[in-house]
């Protein structure tokens, strides 16, 4: 079984027909982590002599192991219309995203003189015109290990011959050193009805909640600790006079006086409200490692004009898009609710820490008055609480309607210019901008670099709109990612980062860099402790070639490189 074989960093983001020449740049053989961190390799494997050479590869080391087969999904539009730099290519064609699970080390099982795999499912066939690839993660729930010398053997055996095997390994040195505790946000939007629609499922059912249980650990597994609350429908994504499909958690029905029932029921202004989906959903969120609940933007996306669409327990539309959202019914309802929920969230033991509101998604300046009247409607409710929302004019923050801005990246030096703390977005409309982006053709080190652009303009948190929004524009119609990942506005992979497969979540390389972003973030807060800010951000700069900011896009494999550097000065 002759066969090729390299082992390359996590940063090699390949496309088929592979660029050769672009491999070696990748080529590593040993590597360096902290106790507390995973650290990811890939395995190439070609079979130059075969059409098809069906091989099983055991993955053996004293640390705990992931191993997944780094499928290839077809983009029909790579997304870089003028020529930017951060692409792994221009043209539609084959890109490496989908991590599909497999075993560490397979069981091989002779049938009729066949060999196989046992219970795998995601077999390995090798042929000599394109390399295969098995992405690793050691240590990949971030255990505590111990520091030393680590081997990760590789074992690969011919399935046309099971004596006819190959053998290669990698070397990681743990140092004797943690990663931070730190604080930061990081949330992508959860939609339930995209994960309802493509399983065929019901909102909050069991069968719903094995596949949301899936898809947050996963998030969680890849540093996610910020989760959307569907109290209401989100007000996201939804043209002006339709609905999305109903999430709502929360029960509502008109009733009389104030207090909390015997059954739980939140009684006030009117109105009567229930929590027990409410509370499934939290709690279910907490077991799979969220700390951070964002509430549902409380007024429509886009300046606050009209209420979200809210229902009665009989699916009774109370308010919509008909409904101003500055009327005195809707005030005197979204008050009422408030504190309710507050009542709720006390008794769940959710506080300040472990809450966030939103009013309204991406104002613009035109709308600041609708809006400001909606931040007034509540404003006294949430005085104790952080309000964010996602913005591209640092005005609402100067006036002091948004105590927390989400800035969107591309503006990112005008808001850290008035503002002490902030976070950072960005969507599908930044990706020509030379800026961070994860679409499936970016490089990883356009999408990882975002872990740098955090610690230098000393960002809180970061929020994306897309978790698993599996839907084209405004909701409209929905597509299967692993067939059409350009399903969403022809951008590859911009809406969402988990694969839907049969058992739930699997990852995508993209999420995998997401993880090693905020893990690159934690590092530099380390070291800024010992070396102090100044010189981290000199010798990050000395390192790369260039000045940190909002449009700074690292060559190639040079993030890894500096972060196997700044790991060495922790030793020294």
């Amino acid at each position: 079984m002759p066969q090729d074989y390299i082992i390359v960093s996590s940063q090699y983001k390949h496309k088929l027909p592979h660029d050769e020449s672009e491999i070696a740049e990748y080529a590593v053989s040993r590597g360096l982590a902290l106790r507390n961190e995973p650290y990811s390799i890939q395995l190439l494997l070609r079979a130059p002599d075969s059409l098809c050479c069906p091989v099983s590869v055991a993955v053996d080391c004293e640390l705990p192991v992931k191993v997944y087969r780094l499928d290839c999904v077809a983009v029909t539009n790579a997304a870089n219309d003028y020529g930017e730099r951060g692409y792994t290519g221009d043209l539609p064609g084959l890109y490496a995203d989908l991590l599909l699970p497999r075993p560490a080390k397979p069981e091989i099982v002779e049938r009729g003189g066949l060999y196989y795999e046992k219970d795998t499912e995601y077999l390995l066939n090798l042929n000599r015109d394109s390399y295969t690839a098995l992405f690793v993660t050691l240590n990949p729930e971030s255990e505590t290990v111990a520091a030393g010398e680590y081997v990760v053997k590789f074992k690969i055996t011919s399935l046309a011959n099971p004596n006819d095997t190959t053998e290669c390994a990698f070397s990681l040195t743990i140092v004797d050193a943690l990663l931070p505790d730190i604080e930061y946000y990081y949330t992508n939007w959860f939609h339930v009805d995209s994960l309802c629609d493509y399983y065929n499922v019901e909102p909050y059912s069991d069968e719903f909640y094995a596949l949301f249980e899936s898809f947050i650990q996963n998030a969680v597994r890849h540093r996610m600790n910020t989760l959307l609350l569907p109290a209401f429908t989100p007000a996201l994504d939804t043209p002006k006079g339709s609905e999305r499909r109903c999430v709502q958690l929360v029960d509502i029905e008109r009733i009389g006086d104030s207090g909390c029932d015997d059954n739980r029921q939140y009684v006030g202004g009117g109105w009567r409200f229930g929590f027990e989906r409410m509370r499934r959903f939290v709690r279910a969120a907490r077991d799979c490692g969220i700390s951070v609940f964002e509430h549902c933007h409380l007024f429509s996306q886009w300046g606050a004009a009209s209420a979200p669409n809210i229902y009665d327990v009989t699916g009774k539309r109370l308010f919509g898009w008909e409904t101003d959202a500055s009327s005195d019914e809707y005030r005197g309802f979204v008050r009422a609710y408030l504190k309710a929920f507050l009542e709720f969230a006390q008794s769940e033991r959710l506080g300040r820490e472990n809450l966030l509101f939103h009013i309204s998604d991406e104002p613009t300046e035109k709308q600041i008055d609708g809006y400001r009247r909606a931040y007034e409607t509540v404003a006294d409710l949430l005085c104790d609480y952080d309000m964010i929302d996602a913005l591209s004019d640092a005005e609402f923050y100067k006036t002091g309607l948004v105590r927390t801005p989400v800035a969107v990246i591309s503006n990112s030096d005008k808001f850290a210019e008035v503002c002490p703390r902030f976070w950072l977005y960005y969507t599908c409309g930044t990706y020509l901008r030379e800026c961070s982006n994860r679409l499936i053709t970016n490089t990883a080190a356009r999408g990882r670099v975002l872990g740098l652009q955090l610690y230098y303009y000393k960002a809180v948190g970061f929020l994306h709109w897309g978790y698993n929004y599996y839907y084209d524009r405004m909701t409209s119609a929905r597509f299967d990612p692993k067939q059409n990942p350009c399903g969403y506005k022809l951008l590859p992979g911009c809406s969402w980062l988990a694969y839907p497969i049969q058992s739930g979540a699997a990852p995508s390389l993209r999420e995998e860099h997401m993880r090693e972003v905020f893990d690159d973030l934690r590092l530099y807060k380390l070291l800024e402790e010992r070396l102090g800010r100044e010189r981290l951000l000199d010798i990050i700069e000395s390192e790369l070639g260039g000045k940190i900011g909002c449009k700074l896009i690292p060559d190639g494999n040079s993030l890894w490189r500096l972060r196997e550097k700044l790991i060495a000065l922790l030793i020294q």
